[in-house]
């Protein structure tokens, strides 16, 4: 109900205030880390409940995801990485059916769930 009404308040331009949630952009390799950018970040990327950045996953050419250690790097940019995957390729963000995740912007918009890969899902070669 509050992303809804700071939408329709910005929309109709009673205040000029963020009201999209953060939204994955791009991703660059950097050696054994991946740095993540992010649109809609209002005042900058935050967490809530604790400081660690909770919700990233990451996985290597063998397509095996797995907990990723995450931070906040700059207004827009979040870096990625895992001492288990010494090659990563793709990173996920909340992609789960009951996720566990804290980042947000300042003003408390959550970041929205994705995904970098585009590999297929457990379910996509069993439609019936």
């Amino acid at each position: 109900g509050k992303r809804l009404a700071r939408w329709a308040v910005a929309k109709y331009n009673v205040y000029d205030i963020p009201y999209q949630s953060p939204t994955y952009k791009s991703m660059k390799k950097l050696g054994d880390k991946i740095v993540l950018e992010f649109d809609q970040v209002g005042g900058g990327l935050d967490t809530f409940d604790v400081n660690r950045v909770i919700g990233f996953t990451i996985a290597g050419n063998d397509k095996q995801f797995v907990p990723a250690d995450a931070k906040i790097t700059g207004k827009s940019t979040i870096e990625v990485s895992s001492k288990s995957v010494s090659d990563p390729v793709a990173v996920r963000y909340a992609w789960a059916d009951n996720p566990v995740c804290n980042v947000q912007s300042k003003e408390g918009l959550p970041l929205t769930p994705f995904r970098t890969d585009d590999w297929k899902g457990i379910t996509a070669d069993n439609k019936k």
